[in-house]
């Protein structure tokens, strides 16, 4: 199907030429001499063709969002049957008339999968080979319909490869826009896109959803007395062992919001995140490179039905209920299981 980013695109490109393609070719209908065959029937199916593809162009552009999502895929081949027939209906076979297939050869090369590019370009040299032979002999036509093939074939692998390598720059420059460089996690930009997406599948299903806010106990200290190397070394430790509880839980996704603060969304209720908070506490509490003892987390948790089902009511119940860890002397987890204005209450420790 059609990339979410490639949508506004695809629907101009298949808008304006339905609209200019459908006026242009209703109009020589009714302007040009024998251009619909020097028929009656044949002035009548070209202008209403015309007419639809002007119609249906409108509706595209006007009303993208309610276009079903096969149309964009069924669109280019509709292209290639429209094309053929009003070349045979109006017995033209000139080069203007060829160059016509270029459109759903484009549109496919350049927003949908390379097979269903390569399948369309050989709809469409099929279709042009059947029209062509059907109103001229083999030996007039076959030239013309080997040249134009071998332009339609250049052509589609020429803006397929040339579409396959822009492809591979978006997905490097989203994976540095989204990643934190240092412990390789999503970062706050990826984070507040999955949190709104959790969420909002939480409302569509009515399931619970929770958010774990994590701080590295006393880390400018660490920073401070052992160097930056040492905090990083941290950082990424405590970045693995989220990713480990969170891989482990299967229902949950990480990020580094920046500094020392990590986020775990998770895809459960407050005992599903309790679990990940437990498991992550006691994997950094095996960790042993800091010589004066090992680091420790204080964790804030807040669920969805305690608190709004939107992103900055569950963000700031979590830090609400990190603060409150905090203040209560750290290494610990403290749950907002009330409204936002009670006082979160803390997890009595193991």
């Amino acid at each position: 199907m059609i990339l979410a980013r490639d949508r506004v695109a695809a629907t101009r490109a298949v808008a304006y030429f339905l609209m200019a393609g459908g006026a242009v070719v209703g109009t020589c209908a009714l302007l040009v001499p024998g251009f619909a065959g020097g028929t009656t029937g044949g002035v009548f199916a070209t202008v209403v063709t015309g007419g639809a593809s002007v119609l249906a162009g409108a509706c595209c552009r006007v009303m993208p969002e309610r276009v079903p999502e096969p149309f964009w895929v069924g669109v280019p081949v509709l292209g290639v049957v429209i094309i053929g027939g009003l070349n045979l209906a109006t017995e033209d076979v000139s080069v203007s008339a060829h160059l016509y297939y270029l459109w759903p050869l484009l549109y496919a090369a350049t927003f949908l999968r390379r097979d269903v590019a390569y399948w369309l370009l050989a709809a469409a040299s099929a279709t042009d080979a059947a029209v062509t032979f059907t109103l001229q002999p083999v030996s007039v036509g076959v030239t013309d319909v080997a040249a134009l093939i071998t332009a339609y074939c250049v052509l589609t692998v020429v803006v397929s490869t040339l579409r396959g390598r822009a492809e591979a720059l978006v997905a490097a420059l989203e994976l540095q826009a989204l990643s934190d460089p240092l412990t390789g996690l999503p970062n706050r930009r990826a984070f507040d896109r999955d949190l709104a997406d959790a969420l909002a599948a939480g409302r569509r299903t009515a399931a619970e959803r929770c958010l774990l806010i994590i701080d590295v106990d006393h880390f400018k200290t660490i920073n401070d007395t052992w160097g930056h190397a040492a905090g990083d070394r941290v950082l990424v430790q405590v970045a693995a062992a989220l990713r480990s509880a969170a891989g482990d839980a299967g229902s949950a996704t990480v990020a580094r919001l920046g500094g020392d603060e990590f986020a775990v969304v998770v895809a459960g209720d407050a005992a599903a995140a309790r679990r990940i908070a437990a498991v992550v506490r006691a994997s950094v509490a095996r960790m042993t490179d800091l010589p004066d003892g090992l680091p420790t987390l204080s964790i804030g948790l807040a669920s969805t039905r305690s608190v709004a089902v939107e992103p900055e009511a569950l963000l700031a119940a979590a830090d609400r209920a990190l603060y409150d860890a905090k203040v209560r002397g750290r290494d610990r987890v403290s749950v907002m299981e009330t409204a936002p204005r009670r006082r979160p209450r803390t997890v009595p420790q193991p």
